[in-house]
């Protein structure tokens, strides 16, 4: 059995996403074995190849005559969660605020803050879907990302909500019940964000649920 294919299944499985740079941490060959052996097992049909860097395998007994890897699985470990432990990034704009429930539109183009972005704003694609990725204020973890999607919505909150902030405060706060921020950390958050966040915290009363 192929080195490559046996170590994708194993760590992997079928229908996942599956990342070159995480396939060479679990390997032991130069770059070019690697791709060698990508190439070979894409042209074989074995494996998939999404776009440049990303696979996976399908299964033999898809029903499908094209089958194809879930797309919104591939963003989420790309720029959101790359495994079950880490946080890189989060969902923002009006999909945020629909999924928080204080707007009824949604985009076509998602918009995702990621650690994995160091343009301050830019487009990706992945077949026909598009992708906005944002570079984070601060660098986006497990514990703050929840903290960092509600500031960036009080950033924006005129434009993204269609009920006004004083009714969205019981949505905001149940969002945020399991974060767990220290005050001097929820300043350090704060001071990277325009003056009018902060007057919109105040409003919300948050500042007072982290100090």
């Amino acid at each position: 059995m192929n080195k490559v294919y046996e170590v994708i299944i194993n760590e992997f499985g079928y229908d996942e996403p599956v990342f070159t740079k995480d396939l060479k941490n679990r390997v032991d060959m130069s770059d070019e074995a690697l791709r060698q052996n990508l190439k070979r097992l894409a042209d074989k049909g074995i494996l998939i190849k999404v776009k440049q860097g990303i696979y996976y395998v399908p299964r033999a007994n898809s029903v499908l005559k094209k089958p194809r890897v879930n797309i919104d699985k591939v963003v989420t470990r790309r720029y959101i969660r790359p495994n079950s432990k880490d946080v890189i990034g989060y969902t923002a704009g009006i999909n945020f605020a629909n999924q928080l429930g204080i707007t009824s539109q949604t985009a076509s183009v998602t918009t995702i803050v990621t650690n994995e972005t160091k343009r301050p704003e830019r487009e990706v694609t992945f077949g026909k879907k598009v992708v906005k990725l944002k570079k984070p204020k601060t660098r986006i973890t497990e514990r703050n990302y929840k903290l960092l999607q509600i500031l960036d919505l009080l950033n924006e909150y005129d434009r993204l909500s269609e009920i006004p902030l004083i009714n969205a405060v019981n949505l905001i706060k149940k969002y945020l019940v399991d974060v767990n921020i220290t005050k001097q950390e929820f300043n350090e958050y704060i001071s990277s964000y325009p003056q009018k966040t902060m007057v919109r915290v105040l409003e919300t009363e948050l500042y007072s649920e982290f100090a």
